[in-house]
Parts: structure tokens; sequence; C-alpha cells
């Protein structure tokens, strides 16, 4: 993410209230964000509360001279809302890019949409506002059982959050409910999608948090970061060897240049020992600028 974001716009602000979520600019992007709160999920035994779980993102940007931009979406989904979604997308002729998992061990089972459209950016937000209602479970929400009791020390975790940042060289944390996340852009990928250049941190984005820590100072840490096609296996490698598991590994849009992946991390473990194991996975990843090949 950048330091130099700027205050959203008037047409930011109205596309982040048409699909109830909050308005920022990342890396010069109108980019909204909410979380579905009404889904609670356990991942690997523990309480998966935070963005990184039950996102909902989207973004518009470069804008032509029709007013219309290159708009991106994703959330996450339980398993019977998913065709009906996809449906009502496709009815929109909103680009369906990717469907799958991003973690393991997850209950209830969650599941992730990626989509894209070339669309003025209002319209393309009422299309999507339209899809999003047939998500039944907006009002009541789904428990997991068994969720357990977990340490809140706000105090400790807001100077273990700090550190954790630090470690991962974060562009911007927060601590929010016991859920610490860290965000950042490998901005040296530029990107093209749908021959549109692209800087949405939806696109480039690296992700890393902890939550649910527990007294022996354990959490449930999770990552993702965007990668290359020849930067998987020597990282997936290295997540390995620290015994780290990888949850997902794919795709998230079509028609993008260069190709990206997307790859999905959990672990429990202490957050700084996961931290800087990451750490020392994230170098095997090029600081060289990269553009689309011809």
């Amino acid at each position: 993410m950048s330091h130099t974001d700027m205050t959203p716009s008037k047409q930011c602000r109205e596309f982040a209230r048409i699909l109830n979520c909050t308005a920022s600019v990342i890396n010069g992007v109108c980019t909204a964000t909410r979380s579905r709160t009404e889904i609670r999920p356990i991942v690997l035994g523990r309480e998966a509360d935070s963005f990184m779980f039950i996102p909902e993102a989207y973004s518009f940007e470069n804008v032509d001279k029709q007013g219309r931009a290159l708009c991106l979406g994703e959330t996450v989904l339980l398993q019977e809302e998913a065709n009906p979604f996809i449906s009502r997308l496709r009815a929109h002729d909103i680009k369906v890019t990717a469907f799958h998992n991003h973690w393991l061990f997850d209950r209830p089972r969650l599941m992730y949409i990626h989509f894209e459209s070339i669309d003025q950016p209002l319209t393309f937000a009422k299309k999507v506002s339209d899809a999003l209602s047939v998500l039944r479970l907006r009002v009541n929400a789904v428990n997991s059982p068994q969720r357990p009791m977990m340490v809140n020390n706000n105090q400790r975790l807001e100077d273990l959050c700090d550190r954790f940042n630090e470690i991962l060289d974060g562009d911007m944390h927060s601590l929010d409910n016991g859920n610490c996340m860290v965000m950042r852009s490998r901005t040296n990928i530029r990107p093209t999608i749908l021959g549109r250049s692209t800087r949405s941190f939806l696109v480039i984005p690296q992700m890393f948090s902890f939550e649910s820590i527990s007294g022996d100072g354990k959490a449930l840490c999770s990552g993702e970061t965007v990668i290359l096609q020849e930067e998987i296996n020597p990282f997936i490698s290295k997540l390995r060897q620290h015994d780290i598991k990888v949850t997902g590994l794919h795709n998230h849009w079509l028609f993008e240049n260069p190709r990206l992946m997307y790859i999905h991390f959990l672990s429990i473990d202490k957050p700084l020992d996961f931290a800087a194991r990451v750490r020392d996975a994230l170098q095997v990843l090029s600081n060289r600028e990269v553009r689309p090949k011809s």
C-alpha cells in the first residue's frame, strides 16, 4: 500500500456506499471493503473473524473517456450461496474469474469468488449489489460450534501487532477486536487486466494476520501473497521447511499480463515466530520490476 493515499473522491464514496462498504484509496485506486461478520468461522480449531477469512473487496481504476473503468470484486461465500451468486453476476455480464477455497480445516466451508468487468463504476457497483442480495445470510449469523475462549490483553496485543508488522515490513497494520492485520502491496509488479493497467490492492496484495491467541502465546496465523509462476515452488519449499501449511494456490483473475497466481498459508504459531518464518520465505520473491510481457 502506498503512503501517499488520498481521500476518497465523491464517486469512490458513492461506489462504496452502494456496496455497503468503507471507501479508501490504496495505491491511488478506489477500494471498498467490508467483512461478512455474519459468518463466524473456525479454522484449525480457532476463531477466524479477521478480514483475511471473511472479506468483501471491490475496486475501480483507469477510467476512460466514456467513464468506463477496470472494476474488480471478491467476496467470501458459503457453499450453498455460490451458484445463485454466480448466476446473478453472469446475468449482469460480469466475468467470473475464479471460484475456490483459500483455506483448509475451516468450518463452515468457506469459498471465495473473484470477478471483473470493464464498466462505469457506479453501474458495476449496482450490479454487484444486486448479486449480493442473493446471499441469504446477511442478517442471521452463521456460527460454528465450540468457539474456544482466547486471551485478550489489548496492550499486549497492540505491542505484539506492532512488532509483527515491523518484522513483515508492512505498509499499514491494524488491531481490531484482537485480530492483527498487516498489509502491503507488491508494487514492483505492474500488471494489466483486460488490457488496462492496474495498481489495485486486490491484484498485488500481501496480507498477514494473527488472531485467537491462546494462553501459550500461539495464535491462528495466516498469510496471502500474489506470486509469479517462477516463484511458486521456491516459495512453497520455504514455507514447508518452516512447517507452514499451504492451503491454496490458484489464479484470482483472467486476461491478466503477466500471469499472476495467489498463495494462501496457515499455521498455529507464536505470531513473531510465524512472522520471522514468513519473512524468510518472502526472500525468494523477486524485487525486480515486472511489466506485461509482449
